[in-house]
């Protein structure tokens, strides 16, 4: 949603920059257009803003996007497909502090797994998760984590064939994160993991493409969705791990909420990547659930969460990374004097 107004992987809270449009309208022959009607302003997409504020930046006449050209020097937006309709667009710098988390990112209700494998989580980070294992195991895989600069070229291309598939007119997003990607060969593996986890943090198709293959064990997704998912998660080879509580509020069904306390005393996990805030209050702000984590400290594992807030998009979300098929021990289920179920697990 917003493009940090210093540089987009060494975010300050302060001041964020967005960009907004309004919708189109048929505008007649010889009309001059205002930007001072009624109609409301609707904020573009994360990327998008990325994509908008970089042509900006380098002085560009116009720019364009999926659907739309962004004329800059007018501050309009006009239909590729029909040029009689247009909208004005507007940049603005605001404040960076955020009084919430983003609800989809932040409260969506994650699937609990079956009896994790083992009690803990030891190894590295490839170890835990079936699907990126699975991608580890096959040639294209095998081909990438030997030869690096094959891995990255796989993760643009399964960028941009994800949201071809996808079909969300993301083509234009796909095309700028795989460029920016690109131009990481010869950078450290930590650089290229930090570039993909500032793509993950936004609100994109990516997101959702990702998690939804990890939580199916998809494996029609290996060659596309493989390379990024391992790039984000070996972001722990270079990170301290993050010890501590973090929080997550989720909107449980009550049957889902009777799994929970079921298991009370088991290893389970998450099999995608799970996002966690060190602010409780913000967490508290949505559903009827807060999972209250506790982040111990085991020597013999690499890291197993990590602090992104750093490189987040949302610095002020305080971002706390769990990787995809990282186990937790259910502690305990109850309910506090508002009726909002607590449930206390450990990692």
């Amino acid at each position: 949603m917003a493009e940090n107004i210093n540089n987009t992987t060494d975010g300050l809270i302060d001041k964020i920059i967005l960009w907004f449009y309004k919708n189109d309208v048929d505008v007649p022959p010889n009309t001059v257009t205002s930007s001072s009607d009624s109609s409301e302003w609707t904020r573009f997409r994360d990327i998008e803003i990325e994509i908008i504020e970089e042509a900006y930046q380098e002085s560009k006449a116009d720019v364009l996007l999926d659907k739309h050209r962004i004329d800059l020097k007018n501050l309009m937006q006009i239909r590729l497909d029909d040029n009689k309709k247009q909208g004005s667009v507007k940049r603005e710098i605001v404040s960076g502090r955020t009084k919430c988390l983003r609800q989809g990112r932040f409260s969506g209700a994650p699937v609990i797994t079956s009896e994790a494998i083992s009690s803990t989580t030891y190894g590295n980070f490839d170890s835990w998760c079936p699907f990126l294992r699975s991608w580890l195991m096959s040639s294209a895989g095998k081909r990438a984590w030997l030869h690096f600069p094959s891995c990255i070229e796989a993760c643009a291309q399964g960028i941009i064939q994800e949201a071809f598939q996808h079909d969300s007119n993301s083509n234009s997003e796909a095309a700028f994160m795989a460029k920016k990607i690109r131009q990481c060969v010869g950078r450290s593996q930590l650089e290229v993991s930090k570039l993909c986890i500032h793509f993950y943090t936004k609100d994109s198709f990516l997101y959702d493409v990702l998690n939804k293959a990890l939580r199916e064990l998809d494996l029609s997704k290996l060659e596309t969705l493989g390379p990024l998912g391992y790039l984000i998660g070996a972001y722990s080879r270079g990170a301290q791990e993050f010890v501590g509580t973090v929080y997550r509020g989720m909107e449980l069904k009550y049957s889902e909420i009777e799994q929970y306390k079921c298991a009370i005393g088991m290893w389970k996990t998450w099999p995608a990547y799970t996002s966690t805030s060190k602010n409780r209050k913000m967490a508290e702000f949505y559903g009827n659930t807060l999972f209250v984590i506790e982040i111990t400290d085991n020597k013999l594992s690499a890291p197993r969460t990590f602090d992104i807030s750093n490189i987040s998009s949302f610095p002020a979300e305080e971002e706390v990374l769990l990787p995809a098929g990282a186990c937790f021990q259910i502690i305990n289920v109850t309910q506090n004097r508002e009726q909002k179920y607590i449930i206390d697990i450990q990692i």
